[in-house]
């Protein structure tokens, strides 16, 4: 059996984040986030100052700075051995946040959008988590596919070839499906259903499904308060299914489901 599944904490520090937009600017309630979030049990902290609900917009590379590097100062001084992640599609905030002690680079673009990123990233030797976005998510839309755990391994084994063509190390490499991102809900259902297929095929797996409503048919009578109940659901199954990462909003509830069912399949 492999490690137990690790907690991504999320923090976004954007105006319009699809959950929790505009509640973690000021950085007093950003910092407490971050405190609350280590003490839950969280080992990397991944910070976004552009959202990437459907049809967002982008932020420029100095705007996303200025939001992150004072946070990314204050993660240092309130636990230096917590990983760092940056939530960005730009190598120029990449390169300046990697400076600053950041250790992985989350890209929901799988670097399509900055032709540098792969060489900022190589450069530092980051760890890059690379996400399947189609153009449709810019859209408000849905991308359609025959087989979409086929077309997924085919396109992220091309990605990650060229990734490492660009210097980047293939065990530095963590691959996110991309859960909501321009996918139907039949879609992000087999996707869930096959994450022990994903993580073998592809070692390092992140999953992401916090507070997203990724099927109508499971979130039919569900309000958004009770969304977490799904989160909760999908951190079980991934940990039973050997998934490296789960990426989420509420760190101690996913932890204690992820303890539960790390204790239950070793013991």
């Amino acid at each position: 059996m492999k490690n137990k599944t690790k907690i991504i904490g999320i923090l976004n520090i954007t105006d319009d984040s699809f959950s929790d937009g505009g509640k973690y600017l000021e950085i007093s309630k950003a910092i407490n986030h971050i405190k609350t979030m280590i003490l839950n049990g969280c080992c990397i902290i991944d910070i976004g100052a552009e959202s990437t609900k459907p049809g967002f917009k982008e932020v420029s590379a100095d705007n996303q700075l200025l939001r992150i590097l004072p946070i990314i100062n204050e993660i240092k001084k309130i636990k230096d051995d917590v990983k760092i992640s940056v939530d960005t599609r730009s190598s120029v905030v990449a390169e300046l946040v990697l400076k600053e002690g950041a250790t992985i680079i989350n890209d929901v673009s799988g670097g399509k959008s900055d032709k540098n990123m792969f060489d900022v990233i190589a450069k530092y030797k980051a760890e890059v988590i690379l996400t399947h976005m189609p153009d449709e998510h810019l859209e408000s839309s849905t991308a359609t596919y025959d087989n979409i755990l086929k077309y997924l391994e085919d396109y992220f084994n091309k990605l990650i070839k060229h990734a490492c063509l660009c210097g980047i190390d293939r065990k530095d490499i963590i691959i996110d499906p991309g859960i909501c991102f321009g996918k139907s809900g039949n879609d992000n259902i087999k996707i869930l259903k096959n994450m022990k297929y994903l993580a073998l095929v592809f070692t390092r797996l992140c999953i992401g499904v916090s507070n997203k409503r990724f099927s109508s048919e499971i979130f039919d009578n569900i309000n958004d308060d009770e969304m977490h109940i799904a989160a909760l659901t999908v951190s079980t199954l991934a940990t039973c299914s050997q998934v490296e990462f789960l990426r989420v909003h509420n760190v101690e509830a996913n932890r204690d489901a992820v303890e539960i069912a790390w204790k239950t399949i070793n013991s």
